[in-house]
């Protein structure tokens, strides 16, 4: 019964793996994430969500070109940027 599942899965990647899990696994493997965010629709991943920390010496109107859908969290101390954090948002294309 196992491996009756397991070729279904297989006909859809190699590994086994839906496209959105793929992503998933990109961004853990990535590293550079603190947390990630997973909305689930219908048993399948949906939306994805990552929070990340920003190098604070970059500029926050380049930062804000990078996503479409993010919010952006900036700290100061003293007149200085001492942490930014990005949460963008990623809706997963299932094809």
């Amino acid at each position: 019964m196992k491996t009756e599942r397991m070729e279904k899965t297989d006909k859809l990647y190699p590994s086994g793996l839906s496209h959105s899990e793929i992503q998933v696994l990109e961004m853990i493997r990535n590293k550079r994430f603190l947390s990630i965010k997973l909305t689930i629709k219908n048993g399948e991943v949906d939306i994805i969500e990552g929070l990340e920390r920003l190098d604070t010496g970059e500029r926050i109107i380049d930062i804000l070109k990078q996503h479409d859908f993010q919010n952006l969290e900036i700290k100061q101390s003293h007149g200085k940027i001492v942490c930014v954090n990005r949460t963008f948002r990623k809706k997963v294309n299932h094809s």
